[in-house]
């Protein structure tokens, strides 16, 4: 399918991406799980899993049941979703472009074959031999950085234990042990630490209480009914951020989204140049 991409994942930084290539002109289609667990939902396509459309700054994204309706969808020109955590459909597809947007620091499997030009977000890829080209995605001085050759600088550091992943958590409201999730505030809601947000429903019948540990804005939560592990992520509570920004893509999902436009451009201008002097 001409000018295809495929993009792994529908969350955060994903939806970023995927919101900045749709608007370029690019068919983008977004593989997701089948209950994804994304907390900034109102900034994610991931939440068209649960509600069968969701959109992002004006930008609508439909959920496809199955890969003829996604193909159809895509020649309409729509911006479309399939639920495929492991990308089977790429052999099919045969798509220009393929990134992996999971951020799960590690590889899920993406290959450098599953595309013509394959396109990696941060830590758990190497730029030549996992994927085409690398995106840093830690903040500083080296954000959105294209590395087409080793490691992003994040995953050097995690591998000298420099940097944990569980730096500056106390924003988040983690699940103590297993259970089912009751919400009880909506994003967007300035909440007092000591509020209660949610409840924990646990296997063995007891109700958790789940409080703010800061004051600030709600801007992020999982959908009441999901089903959570000890340790999760169920919501994120920032301490300065506007309500409206819980409605609006990051500032560091926008410069990774210029950053893997700007990728794509590139490899795309050079496969032109080359057709064009190999005419010649």
């Amino acid at each position: 399918m001409k000018h295809l991409i495929v993009v792994r994942s529908g969350g955060e930084l994903a939806s970023g991406i995927v919101h900045t290539l749709y608007r370029s002109g690019f068919r983008v289609l977004i593989l997701e799980q089948a209950r994804p667990s994304a907390t900034r939902r109102r900034v994610t396509f991931s939440d068209a899993m649960y509600r069968g459309e969701a959109m992002v700054e004006r930008v609508t994204c439909y959920r496809a049941q199955n890969l003829e309706e996604a193909k159809m969808r895509l020649k309409n020109g729509e911006l479309v979703m399939l639920e495929d955590p492991a990308a089977k459909c790429v052999r099919d597809l045969r798509p220009h472009i393929l990134v992996d947007a999971i951020t799960a620091h590690q590889n899920k499997g993406t290959k450098r074959d599953m595309a013509e030009h394959t396109i990696g977000l941060g830590p758990g890829f190497c730029a030549g031999r996992d994927v085409d080209v690398v995106v840093e995605t830690m903040r500083g001085h080296n954000l959105g950085r294209l590395i087409y050759e080793g490691f992003s600088a994040r995953e050097q550091d995690i591998e000298n234990s420099t940097v944990g992943y569980a730096r500056n958590v106390e924003h988040l409201l983690l699940a103590p042990e297993d259970g089912e999730l009751e919400m009880l505030r909506s994003i967007s809601l300035m909440v007092k630490r000591g509020e209660s947000l949610a409840h924990l429903h646990t296997k063995d019948g007891q109700i958790v209480e789940l409080k703010a540990v800061i004051d600030g804005v709600l801007r992020g939560a999982l959908h009441t009914g999901s089903r959570v592990v000890k340790g999760q992520k169920v919501a994120d509570i920032h301490p300065t951020m506007g309500q409206e920004e819980c409605f609006t893509i990051s500032d560091k999902a926008r410069c990774i989204a210029g950053s893997v436009l700007e990728a794509v451009m590139a490899w795309d201008n050079k496969r032109t140049r080359r057709r064009f002097f190999h005419r010649d």
